[in-house]
């Protein structure tokens, strides 16, 4: 019998995110896309739930995530509700990564965290297939874009370079601290209710240790000024409290329940969050 031996060659890596859900085929058909291009490539799926055409509910999901994979990774992502029009089909090498997708704001995390080393308008139809639907770009465009970037086909190859300072960004409201006091927002709801705000914990290296701290949402006038580390540290009562979110941000949840149903906020919901030593 022969003795298997492992390749230490890397496999390429493509993560796909789209609005798709998983009723119809189309997530299927933009692997088999690239599958056919790129046979030892690794597909990892980061979801396929954002909320059809939310654009900046896909870049925080996106950004959430992105550093865990490995060097090279090829992203391509689909949340494109402009698809078909003049918006632009795009390449971007940022930091360890590429990401392919609409010009539309997907990426703009991305931007803001990462060095850009290249973009480019996906323009050499060489790299797409031979027909280009007008409503599905994910399997005509950014799929086989996607995998000859992942056999290693360069950047500049895939068509014309872009201005990384032209490229669309979602602008989203910085908190601004004012002494004690950061005036932020709900940037996020998770699939749990919890309310995932602005403000980084970097921000706030005293979250836990400071005697006080509150947040107050400005809608409703809710107060939460309970805090935990750990979801289940004290006892199940329905009632809200600030913790330190995986994600990097102070967030408001409520244990076994959702706290986005129960206080009736949602994304955008402006907030105080008040620390007093």
């Amino acid at each position: 019998m022969s003795q298997y031996t492992p390749s230490t060659t890397p496999r390429p890596v493509v993560a796909i995110m789209t609005d798709f859900g998983l009723g119809e085929s189309d997530v299927g058909v933009m692997k088999a896309v690239i599958i056919g291009i790129t046979p030892e490539t690794q597909i990892i799926d980061i979801t396929h739930a954002i909320p059809p055409q939310n654009v900046p509910y896909g870049a925080w999901v996106l950004s959430y995530g992105y550093r865990y994979y490995p060097k090279g990774t090829v992203f391509v992502c689909v949340v494109d509700p402009g698809v078909g029009s003049s918006r632009s089909a795009i390449a971007v090498h940022a930091g360890d990564w590429y990401f392919v997708g609409p010009d539309n704001g997907l990426f703009s995390y991305i931007y803001a965290q990462q060095t850009i080393h290249g973009a480019v308008v996906l323009s050499n139809s060489a790299f797409h297939l031979p027909q280009v639907s007008a409503t599905f770009h994910g399997r005509d465009i950014f799929a086989p874009v996607g995998a000859h970037l992942a056999r290693g086909v360069a950047l500049h190859e895939l068509g014309t370079s872009l201005d990384p300072q032209a490229l669309q960004r979602i602008y989203v409201q910085p908190p601004e601290r004012y002494g004690s006091r950061i005036d932020a927002q709900v940037l996020y709801v998770d699939t749990f209710g919890n309310l995932i705000t602005n403000i980084p914990l970097s921000t706030v290296p005293d979250l836990f240790s400071s005697k006080h701290v509150q947040i107050v949402f400005l809608t409703n006038q809710v107060v939460v000024d309970r805090r935990r580390r750990f979801f289940a540290e004290g006892p199940v009562d329905n009632q809200p409290f600030i913790f330190g979110d995986s994600s990097g941000y102070v967030g408001v949840a409520l244990q076994n329940g959702n706290a986005a149903r129960s206080l009736g906020l949602g994304p955008g919901a402006p907030l105080t969050f008040d620390i007093t030593e």
